[in-house]
């Protein structure tokens, strides 16, 4: 079920290819000339993620490989307002949420959900520092859709969970542009079709 899930969101995902050799992909947001991109380390004891800033003529900024040894993988990646970037991911047992600035210091690693399945499919971070995380999480039919919203410094202000009685693939989420309100999107498998849906939130994690 968890490899059938990882399929299903990775080929969501746009800014996902591949890694010759590898047993991830590389995920990658863009800010203006500035792209940032998170991959599997080479040689990553018990799996580490290499994190990059780089300039449009694929100049390196920087780079940080990060991660407990415990399976990390990143899966969401999203650019902040301040210049910064947040990924989360699934490890074994849970799933993360990091940010970093600018200039790739870390200013917090979260693990929302730390016991039980857990897949990152969504993040994205607001004007307000805020940062808010969807997830695949099991749930009595299969699998739920779990929003966190994390506050400037990594604490959890308030979790959502969107469940039904058939099985939920989280995809993404976005703001509205009056930035008070998150959308998710999901997959909802009935048989062997799945159909789109979205659900949205306020800023105070209530279902609109």
């Amino acid at each position: 079920m968890k490899t059938a899930l990882a399929a299903l969101l990775l080929a969501a995902s746009a800014s996902a290819e591949p890694i010759a050799g590898g047993g991830g992909a590389t995920i990658s947001a863009s800010a203006g000339e500035l792209i940032y991109t998170a991959q599997p380390a080479p040689n990553g004891v018990n799996g580490q993620i290499v994190l990059r800033k780089l300039a449009a003529d694929g100049g390196v900024f920087w780079d940080l490989r990060f991660g407990r040894g415990r399976g990390d993988e990143a899966t969401a990646l999203a650019t902040t307002a301040d210049g910064g970037v947040v990924v989360a991911g699934p490890y074994k047992g849970g799933c993360f949420a990091a940010r970093w600035d600018g200039q790739g210091r870390s200013i917090w690693e979260v693990s929302p959900n730390g016991a039980g399945l857990c897949h990152p499919a969504g993040v994205v971070s607001d004007g307000e520092g805020s940062t808010y995380v969807l997830a695949a999480v099991k749930g009595a039919a299969g699998f739920d859709a779990m929003v966190w919203k994390l506050s400037r410094q990594g604490d959890v202000v308030w979790n959502y969970r969107y469940s039904s009685n058939e099985s939920l693939y989280p995809q993404n989420l976005y703001l509205d542009p009056r930035g008070d309100r998150v959308r998710a999107y999901v997959l909802r498998k009935n048989g062997s079709e799945y159909a789109e849906e979205f659900f949205r939130l306020d800023s105070a994690g209530r279902k609109l």
